[in-house]
Order: C-alpha cells, then structure tokens, then sequence
C-alpha cells in the first residue's frame, strides 16, 4: 500500500541523434535522418475493403549522396518535391539487393525547414550498390558437428532396434514371453 503514496517517477527523454545517409547501413532498423525530397511518385492502390492506400517511393538525399525511399499509408501523402524531413525510428532494408530507407508502425516523418538539408547529386547513390546475401557462417559447436550428428543418427537407430527386439518378446497381452529353455512358472509339471 505504500506505493501508492508514492508520486509518479518521471523519465527524462534523450534527445534524438541524427546520422547521415553515409551512416545509415543495410538491414538497420532505428535510424534517424533528415532528407530532402528530390523525386516522387504517389501511387493509390485499393484495398479488398475499398479503401485506397496511398504508396510514395522515390528519391531523397542529404550532403552525402541520394537514396530510394518508399512510404506506405498516412505519412505518403505529407512528402513533397523538393522539402526536407526529418525521418525518425525508419528501417533500412534491402530489396532486390538494392538499399531502401522506409517506415514500419512506429516510424515518424516530420517536415522541417526547407534550407536544413543540401542534397549532393554527386555523391553517392546508395540504392545503386548491389549488395549479396552471405551465406550462413559455419557452427562450430560440438553438438552441431558433422561428426556428431552421425553418431546421434546411429545412436538412434540403435535405440529404434532394441525397442523393436523388446517389442518382439512381448505377447499380444503385453506380457513377456519366455526366451530360452527356461521354465514358465512355479505351477508346472516337470519330467
């Protein structure tokens, strides 16, 4: 009960940093940056429902070099030719091996003063670099061991054996059968 009585901690917020495109790497997720629009295209695409879905991709870019984008539903219809945004908690993915900035459920764009952002057209353009899956890294753990899956592949094997070997000395009761000439039971009659 005593927490109640408590009064309610309050949490300072950091202040957001912003990276530059040259920072922002594949397959990030978290990034914040401010872009200037240079190219863009909305596109409606209707829903099973009805409803329209607004789609922008483009073009965008900082002092460092350009960039594709592609937003979907509320914040395509903020984007503009030739304005600065500011893009906060944005994913960097990778499609069809080509660099992508976008937003998932808990990203924001907010615009910002025109002159914040100056675009370099000659620097690079990050959606042109080709990038590769690599394959997996070799595990190393014993457990995963080539080695060892064989002998586990064995060793089940041979588990399956004995339980198939028990199951053929059991009756249709359940009960095991005699093996041997050993004698059935104290009630018999011997010779």
């Amino acid at each position: 009960m005593a927490s109640q009585n408590r009064p309610p901690q309050t949490r300072q917020l950091n202040k957001p940093k912003f990276d530059k495109l040259s920072d922002v790497k594949p397959g990030i997720h978290g990034y914040n940056t401010f872009v200037k629009i240079e190219e863009i295209k909305k596109e409606q695409i209707k829903r099973y429902d009805g409803s329209l879905l607004v789609v922008s991709e483009g073009l965008a870019g900082d002092d460092t070099g350009v960039i594709r984008f592609r937003v979907v539903g509320e914040y395509a219809n903020i984007l503009e030719k030739g304005k600065c945004y500011a893009w906060r908690n944005g994913l960097s993915e990778v499609v069809q091996e080509r660099h992508r900035l976008s937003l998932d459920q808990f990203g924001r764009i907010t615009p910002e003063k025109d002159d914040l952002v100056v675009v370099n057209q000659n620097g690079k353009k990050y959606s042109d670099i080709e990038y590769v899956r690599k394959d997996a890294r070799p595990n190393t753990n014993r457990r995963d061991n080539r080695d060892n899956r064989d002998n586990r592949d064995n060793r089940d094997n041979r588990d399956n054996r004995d339980n198939r070997d028990n199951r053929d000395n059991r009756d249709n009761r359940g009960q095991r059968r005699p093996q041997g000439n050993r004698p059935r039971g104290g009630n018999q009659k011997r010779d």
